[in-house]
């Protein structure tokens, strides 16, 4: 289905702005690696994310909106994505 100027979602840029920095502004964030056996082996560390440098993020398509629509999903929910390769970028330090 074609629509001209169709809007499928909006946000404010003071709500969205205050969720994310609340999240990850802070203290930063983490993420725990594992090796080729799906063990858990170590865990990787990011400085703060603000607003300002998630939004070039999302101009430049590496942090994305995951509506999770699609046929075979009946769990409801919507969600920013990056890829791997997006935080693989930001890792500070690993322990």
């Amino acid at each position: 289905m074609q629509k001209k100027n169709l809007l499928i979602a909006r946000w404010d840029v003071n709500s969205i702005k205050k969720k994310l920095e609340d999240k990850f502004n802070i203290n930063g964030w983490f993420r725990c690696m594992k090796d080729t056996d799906g063990v858990y082996n170590k865990i990787v560390f990011g400085e703060p994310v603000n607003f300002d440098n998630w939004i070039v993020g999302v101009k430049t398509g590496e942090v994305f909106f995951d509506s999770g629509m699609y046929q075979g999903n009946a769990r409801n929910y919507s969600q920013w994505r990056a890829n791997n390769s997006y935080w693989d970028n930001l890792i500070t330090s690993s322990y």
